[in-house]
């Protein structure tokens, strides 16, 4: 009898023993979910954006008092380093970036995708639309991210964020696109800023916004509170200017010369705009471009140089973007009837900008 409690205790104990601790996963059940399917994009996506996206460190003078949180002061230095990001559009190093990154720059560090380091310089600055262009140094091909159209994005569509936030090299964050021609900072200029809830943080500035198809769609500029909703750069606005940039050095927006508000509903009604298309000119410069064009105080300007325009930010990033000296098409109504106009762009003047 005691022998029998035994062999049954003996034989529980194993039993025990012999129960697996935990349970693995069936790979082959997962291999066709869909959830498992979109991981694989995004995998691919990180994967064909990472080589052409770098991490900066500016060095600038050191100035007097605590340097600022991310900024470190570089030990028995008078310089200090302000980390960034940018992204590379063209193969012999040309790269994409914020201005505020490269603000009173000595010198700049890029660090590639696989740790690569090289110096690169200032080509062009455009400290109004918050963009700077630089050139790596070295006569190497290096990978590049191509530039996507931000005029075809949609709330809620699916977009990555990639920088250095806080540092850490070539990260990537997810998210969708919470808003578009969002009024914020420099919104007249860039045509309104893309919001999305993907982190963006400090050092993530001067990254690429890509879409799902691995296109660049914004430039990531700023945050607001703790990361929660981030701000980008429209690329069509960058598009409009990267050529300036590239063989100047700086940017001449254009300019109309015209105060301009929304269409309300009544003059709406006053002058025939349905379904309030198009911006009221409430008045008209003296010898301004408007002013030479025609143009008069009461119009309602519906398009230019082709462009559909519905807002303020509209007409006013349309033409910040159109090249000085450009002459161009400008449909609006005037006392219901619709009219064409040729206008030549004049530029900006300081004051405005």
């Amino acid at each position: 009898m005691l022998l029998a409690g035994l062999l049954i205790l003996m034989n529980s104990r194993w039993s025990t023993a012999e129960q697996p601790l935990w349970t693995s996963s069936s790979r082959a059940a997962l291999a066709s979910s869909p959830l498992l399917q979109f991981n694989r994009e995004l995998q691919q996506l990180a994967a064909s954006v990472l080589p052409a996206v770098v991490s900066l460190k500016v060095y600038t003078k050191r100035e007097a008092g605590a340097p600022p949180e991310n900024h470190p002061n570089v030990p028995d230095s008078p310089l200090q380093i302000a980390t960034g990001s940018g992204f590379i559009i063209r193969a012999d190093g040309l790269v994409v970036t914020n201005d505020h990154v490269v603000e009173d720059v000595i010198r700049i560090e890029v660090q590639l995708y696989g740790d690569k380091i090289l110096e690169a310089k200032v080509i062009g600055r455009d400290p109004i639309g918050d963009l700077a262009l630089l050139k790596i140094q070295g006569n190497q091909s290096l990978p590049v991210v191509p530039l996507g159209r931000s005029s075809e994005l949609q709330v809620g569509q699916l977009v990555a964020a990639f920088g250095s936030p806080f540092g850490f090299e070539h990260t990537m964050t997810f998210g969708v696109v919470s808003a578009i021609k969002r009024r914020f900072m420099r919104s007249g200029i860039v045509g309104g800023y893309i919001q999305t809830d993907a982190s963006i943080n400090t050092g993530n500035s001067g990254g690429p916004l890509v879409d799902m198809q691995g296109a660049v769609v914004g430039l990531n500029t700023a945050t607001v509170g703790r990361g929660e909703l981030g701000f980008a750069i429209p690329i069509d606005a960058i598009k409009a200017v990267l050529p300036q940039l590239y063989q100047s050095g700086d940017v001449h927006r254009g300019w109309l010369g015209v105060q301009i508000r929304p269409l309300d509903g009544e003059n709406t009604y006053e002058t025939g705009a349905g379904q309030n298309r198009g911006v009221y000119v409430l008045d008209v410069l003296n010898d301004q471009p408007a002013h030479r064009a025609g143009i008069l105080a009461g119009d309602v300007i519906t398009q230019f140089n082709g462009a559909v325009i519905q807002t303020p930010l509209d007409l006013q990033s349309a033409v910040a973007g159109t090249p000085v000296g450009t002459t161009v098409q400008v449909q609006l109504l005037r006392k219901k009837a619709r009219q064409i106009v040729k206008l030549t762009v004049g530029e900006m003047p300081a004051e405005s900008q």
